[in-house]
């Protein structure tokens, strides 16, 4: 019973490890997002960078939609920016639930 509860204990404890190197590229691409997933600390580097992504991508939808308010009238030029809106708002929705 003994020799169980070790194997468990030394599995337990290489996990961590073990998801780091499963999901490295996934934490790195949450990472790059601004999303510090899995970070002992984070820095003062990495609060400003996620900011400035986070500002920059709100600027850029709402820029958007009024893009697509001013330019109704034409109705192709419209939907090709509509399309891209409800793709950034999906986006958005993704970033809450992150955070």
């Amino acid at each position: 019973m003994e020799l169980i509860n070790d194997s468990t204990k030394a599995n337990a404890s290489g996990c961590n490890n073990l998801h780091e190197s499963r999901f490295k590229i996934l934490l790195f691409i949450f990472r790059l997002g601004g999303l510090p997933i899995k970070l002992k600390s984070v820095s003062g580097f990495n609060t400003v960078y996620t900011t400035t992504i986070i500002v920059c991508f709100y600027l850029t939808l709402v820029s958007l939609f009024m893009d697509t308010f001013v330019h109704r009238g034409q109705l192709v030029y419209a939907m090709k920016k509509l399309r891209v809106c409800l793709a950034f708002a999906l986006a958005v929705w993704m970033h809450l639930s992150f955070r």
